[in-house]
């Protein structure tokens, strides 16, 4: 039989019967012709993206690095049909990353994911911060002033993403499947090999979206106490953060292993599915020296957990970090608005 590696396959197969031989057939079969086209509308609308939308985002953002308000202000009204004219530093930022939100919206897909709620109570929490104490403003000036080389290693994180997103597209399909066809999918195999790369992806993009964290955890801290500074007593449990690692301090926080950081955002209503995405123990998995992909079995192993996960589901993490990643970026955005030139240097 024909295999497309792009499709969960039955290698055994010796005829088009059976689940796993036919490649569309297979999907349509498992998920059920209605999940079957939300899922290919969603995924092509993420190929889409890709193709025609990135190209034009990564130029805009290129000119938005570079400093260059010329170009930045035509390729913003040809390309993207800005109405007016971003005369202003924090305006473009604003612009800039604005467009880059929509088009990693589209490739992440509106299905399981739980970015607008992130993004949304981050907006309100860090709007009432602004209006609750001027340390909080003062905070994201100096930081955000401070990052301009963790933007530019953000947004060329996500361009690897996708540039390379052909091979870890079929992530999406996780999201669309429940325990009776995820255990279909599981006597299947995935014949893409690609893991290094993707691994590479999962593995930077993680660490590095693990340091946009802070956003969040100074307009809670703002919020709740008055000082993005004060992180007051409520911590995640000792289990999970050790009580000599608490953190006194936005600074002390910057210094603490991820998988504290991240609980430290998981435990706020509304960012739980930031500790979904960033699951520091399958990330510990996957980054284990010994971790390969098992071409015969389909999985992904190690000498840590030699069950493993199968390569599907390792692609649907990959994806969840692209997710938290893009996600991250629009909170790390407020920090780079607030150290704009324009509103003069913090006091």
């Amino acid at each position: 039989m024909t295999i497309n590696p792009f499709v969960p396959s039955l290698y055994t197969a010796d005829s088009f019967a059976p689940v796993g031989a036919m490649p569309t057939l297979t999907l349509a079969r498992i998920l059920g012709d209605d999940v079957f086209i939300e899922f290919e509308a969603e995924r092509h609308q993420a190929l889409e993206a890709g193709e025609e939308m990135w190209p034009q985002v990564r130029k805009l953002f290129e000119y938005y690095l570079q400093g260059n308000a010329k170009m930045f202000s035509r390729i913003a009204q040809e390309r993207f049909g800005l109405e007016w004219e971003p005369t202003t530093s924090h305006e473009r930022t604003s612009v800039a990353y604005h467009a880059l939100g929509m088009a990693a919206a589209r490739i992440t897909g509106s299905t399981g994911t739980g970015s607008a709620r992130v993004i949304d109570r981050f907006a309100r929490k860090h709007s009432a911060a602004m209006n609750r104490d001027p340390r909080h403003l003062q905070a994201f000036r100096s930081r955000g002033q401070a990052s301009s080389a963790l933007e530019r290693d953000l947004f060329t994180e996500l361009n690897r993403f996708v540039e390379h997103h052909e091979s870890w597209e079929m992530g999406l399909l996780g999201r669309f499947v429940g325990p009776e066809e995820k255990a279909a999918f599981d006597e299947l195999v995935l014949f893409r090999d690609e893991f290094s790369t993707v691994r590479d992806l999962y593995q930077h993009g993680f660490e590095l979206a693990c340091k946009c964290l802070w956003p969040l955890v100074a307009a809670q801290n703002t919020v709740k106490r008055n000082d993005p500074d004060d992180f007051g007593d409520v911590h995640p449990d000792i289990t999970v953060v050790p009580l000599g690692k608490r953190p006194t301090s936005l600074k002390k926080f910057d210094g603490l292993p991820s998988a504290y950081k991240i609980a430290y955002v998981a435990q706020v209503p509304g960012w739980e599915s930031l500790g979904t995405l960033l699951d520091n123990r399958r990330r510990n998995t996957l980054g284990h020296a010994t971790a390969h992909h098992d071409l015969q079995t389909g999985r992904v192993v190690s000498d840590k957990d030699p069950d493993g996960m199968t390569y599907l589901d390792f692609l649907g993490e990959t994806l969840g970090v692209f997710e938290a990643l893009s996600t991250l970026a629009q909170v790390f955005r407020a920090s780079r608005v607030a150290a704009s030139p324009d509103f003069g240097l913090p006091e």
